[in-house]
């Protein structure tokens, strides 16, 4: 039967290094940049599916420009995921170090 205990040591509780902002902001940079171009390659794949049509309009204004398209769906992917880091590791921060 298993326990809830363990031999190993505790870390402790609190926060012992706060997140750092630009490796956040990168990491969600390639995660949202990333789902964008998949999205982007699978609507042609499967044109009649909604989802990654959906994903797209999301960051993107213009349909009818394929080069555009990508340009402004990449650049809006990488200003959603900097504006995001921007307000989530500050408060992040603080309210791990309580």
């Amino acid at each position: 039967m298993a326990t809830l205990t363990s031999d190993r040591t505790s870390a402790g509780t609190g926060l012992n290094t706060p997140l750092n902002l630009v490796a956040t902001g990168w990491g969600l940079t390639s995660a949202l940049v990333g789902l964008f171009v998949v999205c982007f390659a699978l609507s042609f794949v499967w044109p009649a599916g909604g989802g990654s049509h959906a994903w797209i309009r999301l960051f993107a204004t213009n349909p009818d420009n394929v080069l555009r398209t990508l340009v402004e769906g990449i650049l809006g992917s990488a200003a959603a995921a900097w504006l995001t880091a921007m307000l989530f590791v500050p408060v992040y921060n603080r309210l791990a170090d309580r």
